[in-house]
């Protein structure tokens, strides 16, 4: 089946297929600037998300439905030459074993994708592939596309998948990933954003990787009200790479014993840090009773500038201390705890909790801080070399 341009409307029941596409590669090459601005794609809508039930073919190998414009070197520099305005919802998509992805979606630009339930592909439920990026010269654009309350259940690869080679953008919301046979979202974002979307069940919730190609940055991803839960391979959500990637409230249940927020790990040096990430309130479920070992927030050697705002750490029956359940081996990390220091309306501030000894810093810097030593409070700044000024007692 295939859709060049105009309104699609399928009925209601079941429709079976191999494969469907809005396909412009072997089309009309536009030029690389100017009008037209791209290939303008239709609108293909169903009944109803559980009523119009696209079935694919037992033994297609094809993706259930391709969404494309012009690519590699056909692709050009700027908005032509991709698929435009298409829009996608109100259908339920159904794979097969062999098959392939469920939404494969590459050189598009201000698509929308919603009212879908995609279940059982045969590899991930949305891909996204961005596989020519030279800048200036041919980029298969893949930004302004929106995902719109899709539920991605048991898909063979990841619910989301970036290909992983140049940055992708766009919105979601509202997309869940349920038992997915890899993880819930792979995302290689710039100016991505995840708004109410949840992963649960996958070997990972979410993981934001570097791209293949350096000269494309990733930045710039922003979740809201992330929740990821029931992670199997260690950790709910990983951070590899990226410059100020922001989340906001994540919700971290990892009731398969998994570690929450991974940050920085891959000790791959400039190319792989994390830079300026922050992370602003959430929950951290931590199930110690059953997992005794579990950690809330482990920052690694490539994690720079990270700042954690006031999040609320679930410590077990015996109140564990926040900082045992933190692992800070960043650099120039900041932490906001309520628990442990509160700015005061009245202009003054409260130290409710103080280590033992303030460490010896780093060569350039110098570390501040009241300690509690021999059950005495005392403020002191340690210098590099180990020496300590006692500020005040």
């Amino acid at each position: 089946m295939t859709a060049p341009g105009g309104e699609v409307a399928l009925p209601a029941g079941e429709i079976r297929v191999t494969g469907m596409s809005v396909d412009y590669r072997g089309r009309p090459v536009q030029p690389e600037n100017g009008a037209p601005y791209g290939y303008p794609g239709p609108k293909i809508t169903g009944a109803g998300m559980r009523q119009t039930r696209v079935v694919q073919i037992a033994g297609s190998t094809r993706d259930i439905l391709t969404v494309s414009g012009q690519t590699g070197d056909a692709a050009g520099p700027a908005n032509n030459n991709k698929a435009t305005g298409v829009v996608i919802g109100d259908m339920e998509l159904t794979g097969t074993a062999t098959g392939g992805h469920g939404l494969y979606i590459r050189s598009a630009v201000n698509c929308e994708f919603r009212n879908l339930w995609i279940q059982r592909t045969g590899r991930s439920g949305v891909f996204r592939e961005r596989a020519t990026f030279v800048s200036g010269v041919d980029d298969e654009y893949s930004y302004a596309n929106s995902w719109n309350k899709i539920k991605i259940v048991s898909p063979g690869g990841w619910g989301v998948e970036d290909s992983g080679q140049a940055s992708i953008g766009g919105s979601m919301t509202n997309v869940e990933a349920i038992n997915p046979g890899a993880g819930g979202f792979l995302l290689a974002p710039t100016n991505m954003t995840l708004l109410d979307c949840q992963s649960i069940g996958g070997t990972v919730g979410l993981r934001s990787i570097r791209n293949a190609n350096l000269k494309s940055v990733n930045s710039g991803l922003t979740t809201v009200n992330f929740r990821s839960e029931g992670s199997r391979d260690g950790w709910e959500v990983l951070i590899e790479a990226g410059t100020s990637h922001l989340m906001i409230n994540p919700n971290f249940f990892p009731t398969s014993g998994a570690d929450c927020l991974g940050v920085g790990l891959r000790g791959g040096g400039p190319t792989s840090e994390v830079r300026n990430l922050t992370v602003i309130g959430g929950f951290f479920g931590l199930s110690l009773d059953r997992f005794p070992r579990q950690r809330a927030i482990v920052l690694g050697a490539d994690a720079l500038q990270t700042r954690l705002v006031n999040p609320f750490i679930e410590r077990g029956e015996d109140q564990v201390d926040e900082s045992a359940l933190i692992e800070d081996g960043g650099r120039l990390t900041s932490f906001e705890l309520g628990s442990t220091r509160v700015e005061r309306a009245a202009g003054y501030t409260t130290v409710a909790r103080a280590p033992r000894s303030i460490p010896t810093p780093a060569a350039g810097q110098v570390n501040e801080g009241w300690e509690l030593a021999d059950d005495a409070w005392r403020k002191v700044a340690v210098f590099p070399d180990g020496h300590r000024v006692v500020m005040a007692s």
